[in-house]
């Protein structure tokens, strides 16, 4: 197993464990994540980014190679800017508009700034929020009769 699957594999069973509740068990395997030679968490942010975009296409009935652009909208009362989130939630929805816009460099860009940013836990919150999406995106897709990207599936099947 390479790297690659091998985080895919961790991801993957940390989001079934955190599907059933049981957050002892996801802490585990992010810790074997954290920990692991090879890819960085910042990897696993960018695989994340990536299957939430795939999944925020497939949702919108859109392909990959469909000329299509994703924004986020200011005009939902009670929701502020995006520049008015947290700098975690901020370069998490960056990161994703960035993919979802066919902008990779800019995704990495964002993933440096937050590398460099004072506090060392930063990727790891850019991380969490991404999971947090990938949770509700999953169980959009599951909900909605979707399919999810081929290395999530075992979460929704339970395999």
């Amino acid at each position: 197993m390479n790297d690659r699957d091998y985080m895919r594999s961790v991801i993957a069973g940390a989001i079934c464990a955190l599907r059933r509740g049981d957050e002892q068990q996801a802490l585990v395997l992010f810790g074997k994540l954290a920990g692991a030679a090879g890819l960085p968490v910042r990897h696993g942010v960018l695989e994340l980014a990536e299957a939430n975009v795939s999944m925020l296409r497939t949702l919108t009935g859109h392909r990959p190679g469909d000329d299509l652009v994703f924004t986020v909208a200011d005009d939902t009362p009670g929701i502020g800017s995006i520049d008015d989130a947290d700098p975690a939630q901020r370069t998490t929805a960056r990161i994703v508009l960035a993919l979802a816009n066919g902008c990779p460099d800019d995704a990495e860009v964002q993933l440096d700034i937050t590398a460099d940013a004072p506090d060392p836990s930063s990727t790891g919150q850019v991380f969490a929020h991404m999971m947090g999406w990938t949770l509700e995106l999953l169980d959009l897709c599951e909900s909605e009769d979707h399919p999810v990207p081929g290395w999530l599936e075992p979460v929704v099947t339970g395999n």
